[in-house]
């Protein structure tokens, strides 16, 4: 199902004169990957948390299919998006294997543990990201690189239709980043599931093909195919006049293929 948001508005403080996000207008189709650009503070963030269900709108709605997000149970969200913050608060002495079995909570029953096929799915995850040395480790233990795979794993756990990642690369080594964001890429097209992210790096829309929505000052300025929105023209009104292509440069930048 699509996800689709009308006029959406959002303030941390009421008494604010200028909104954190203003008249957001969102068509997001099932199983596409999309990547939310913009500079700090433009509310990528802010529409990832409001799509999570973590905030509330000041105004208009968020609809996914033909479900009103706000009226939606917390179960049912659970069983619907799956979320990876920037930065997690977590226990420091629990195992990354009881963790990671903790996405799977969202399709037991109350007080029922994780069973054999839940942790065969975490063991499968964790070979899949590359991270079944860290499973007996506690999560104080890990750097903060290994943390945010751990997280994104126990999204992919959640096996749910929808994934938000707020700058899933950002603590991760260019290695990793080309893991996680191959894996996505995978992901969405076997299972057909829906990617919103929001990055930092331009270059991750157009490795990703993803459709991409430019925010700036909390509105969306343009909305697109990577290949057409990921150019100088469009860029340089959000990221300034110093925004180039590699071939305008005195050297080769290093990328991933």
């Amino acid at each position: 199902m699509s996800i689709k948001t009308s006029n959406l508005s959002f303030k941390y403080d009421k008494k604010a004169a200028k909104p954190v996000l203003n008249s957001i207008n969102l068509n997001i189709k099932e199983g596409s990957v999309n990547v939310l650009l913009g500079l700090n503070g433009c509310g990528k963030t802010t529409l990832i948390k409001l799509l999570a269900g973590l905030e509330k709108p000041l105004e208009g709605i968020i609809e996914y299919g033909l479900f009103d997000l706000q009226k939606m149970k917390i179960r049912e969200r659970a069983k619907t998006f799956s979320y990876v913050p920037q930065q997690a608060n977590v226990t420091n002495d629990v195992p990354v294997r009881q963790y990671l079995s903790y996405g799977t909570t969202n399709t037991l029953a109350f007080y029922e543990h994780p069973g054999k096929e839940e942790m065969e799915l975490v063991e499968a995850t964790a070979e899949k990201l590359h991270i079944t040395h860290l499973l007996d480790k506690n999560l104080g233990e890990i750097s903060g690189g290994e943390l945010q795979i751990v997280l994104i794993a126990c999204a992919l756990i959640q096996k749910t239709p929808v994934i938000l990642l707020d700058e899933p690369t950002s603590a991760l080594d260019m290695k990793n980043q080309n893991l996680v964001l191959s894996l996505l890429k995978d992901i969405s097209k076997e299972e057909n599931k829906t990617i919103i992210l929001s990055t930092h790096n331009p270059n991750h829309a157009l490795f990703l093909n993803a459709n991409v929505v430019l925010i700036h000052n909390g509105v969306v300025c343009d909305e697109g195919p990577a290949k057409d929105l990921i150019k100088v023209d469009k860029l340089v009104p959000i990221y300034g006049d110093h925004v180039c292509v590699s071939k305008d440069l005195g050297y080769e930048e290093i990328s991933f293929k």
